[in-house]
């Protein structure tokens, strides 16, 4: 994304309406792709929405001075050390950020009166490519984060009022509510709980979400449809994408093959070569470069779980009659590149 000072405001002040759950769905996507481009933009995020109490400050200043509230939000920052990579804001088209951030401050400095504080901020859980982690939720629902995932809920979060956004791939063990069911929001689809075992994957970029019941019932739904509506059954996939008019497409499955991944293993059943890919760029934190798009065509059955990458990689050029150079990169900071053409 070029450094241009007008378009980094205004996605300054779209990060503020992120935070502050005023966005609309194109601001939502706007953000998202901004922060999934550099890890930095992440970071920097995670510690924005985790130090909103310094919005409060600038509430009480006679008026907004950007040039203040900046070096007073970045001074606070590095003294907590909340985050990192603002000492590499010198280095990194820091233009782009810091006017950036400018928005952001300005948006939440003049909204901070008008919103209920505690009921408006999101917490937000993020993992990178390569890492998986676990989050109790205040209900005591547990859920399991796959690779590049986001899982967001606001403030009130609570036995009464449960619901969550998601980014990326999550296992739900949900509790038991009667009365006061889990919602589930991801791509504009909603996944609607009453207390159950399931898998979501719904990254942003594939524009679809899939959701696979292992035990319970849920009912898939979508924001901008009342027309839009299936309840699923265990052992079912339901596969729903924008592109398609919302057609949903249903199928029996081995539920335990899809949330595999939480017990650190993936399993591979006669799967797409592109859903492999895609699933081991995330797992391993690789970036792999397709050379001919016959290798497409090909499938792969296998189970990942203590191989490095380098085994992974041999196995499938191995399996499906393909070229897989490894590219070694001994900059810490860079990602190993995998190049696979047919051969």
């Amino acid at each position: 994304m070029k450094n241009n000072p007008h378009e980094s405001i205004l996605l300054g002040q779209f990060i503020g309406k992120y935070l502050t759950n005023t966005e609309s769905a194109k601001e939502k996507e706007a953000v998202d792709k901004w922060m999934n481009e550099r890890s930095e933009h992440k970071e920097l995020l995670n510690s924005i929405n985790s130090n909103k109490k310094l919005i409060q400050e600038y509430e009480l200043m006679d008026s907004f001075n950007e040039k203040m509230a900046l070096e007073r939000f970045k001074e606070k920052l590095l003294l907590k050390s909340k985050i990192k990579a603002l000492v590499r804001w010198r280095v990194a088209a820091s233009i782009f950020v810091l006017v950036g951030v400018i928005g952001i401050l300005y948006f939440l400095s003049n909204n901070y009166s008008k919103t209920n504080v505690k009921s408006n901020l999101y917490t937000s859980v993020f993992t990178e490519n390569g890492q998986r982690s676990v989050v109790v939720l205040p209900d005591s629902s547990i859920v399991w984060l796959n690779s590049g995932t986001t899982l967001s809920y606001l403030g009130d979060f609570s036995n009464q009022n449960r619901k969550v956004v998601l980014n990326g791939q999550a296992f739900f063990q949900v509790s038991h509510k009667r009365d006061h069911p889990f919602l589930v929001e991801a791509n504009g689809f909603v996944v609607t709980v009453m207390g159950t075992k399931f898998d979501v994957s719904a990254y942003s970029e594939v524009n679809e979400i899939a959701v696979v019941l292992e035990s319970g019932k849920v009912k898939l739904t979508h924001q901008d449809s009342d027309s839009f509506s299936y309840t699923m059954k265990p052992g079912e996939k339901a596969i729903a994408s924008l592109a398609d008019n919302r057609e949903i497409e249903i199928s029996r499955v081995d539920a335990g093959v899809y949330s595999s991944w939480k017990e650190g293993k993936l399993i591979f059943r006669n799967s797409p070569m592109k859903d492999v890919i895609e699933k081991l760029r995330k797992w391993y934190n690789v970036n792999i470069e397709i050379t001919d798009p016959e290798v497409y065509n090909s499938i792969f059955s296998g189970t990942v779980k203590n191989e490095s990458y380098e085994e992974i990689f041999r196995l499938i050029g191995i399996a499906c009659k393909v070229d897989c150079e490894i590219v070694h990169n001994y900059n810490k900071e860079a990602k190993p590149q995998i190049i696979i053409s047919k051969r």
